[in-house]
């Protein structure tokens, strides 16, 4: 008994998530259509987003390492990771540069 009433509530959880899921894209496209002045810092930010990610997969190698225990490893695989990786570290890279310049502008007003 306490089983199936467990199942129904884990199901019912997830079919709500869905649900919010669902109405946070819907809701979240809508008012980008709606208020497409206000969007559009968010709009630059998403397509930098990708394209520093994109910037990352071009730099990424195809280069499978036998020694890794990972067996279902491919070359695309492997270089979405490492896409993310050096995304990764090209947004660490431009979050320093961004804190030296806002600190030694600080010190110029």
């Amino acid at each position: 008994m306490t089983d199936s009433l467990i199942n129904i509530g884990l199901i019912l959880a997830y079919v709500l998530l869905g649900l919010t899921a669902l109405g946070v894209i819907f809701f979240s496209i809508f008012q980008l259509i709606v208020n497409f002045k206000k969007a559009k810092g968010a709009l630059i930010g998403i397509v930098a987003l990708v394209a520093v990610f994109f910037i990352g997969y071009a730099m990424a190698s195809t280069e499978l390492y036998l020694d890794v225990a990972i067996p279902v490893t491919s070359e695309t695989v492997s270089r979405i990771i490492g896409g993310g990786i050096h995304a990764t570290f090209l947004f660490i890279g431009l979050a320093i540069i961004a804190t030296i310049y806002t600190e030694v502008s600080k010190l110029f007003r």
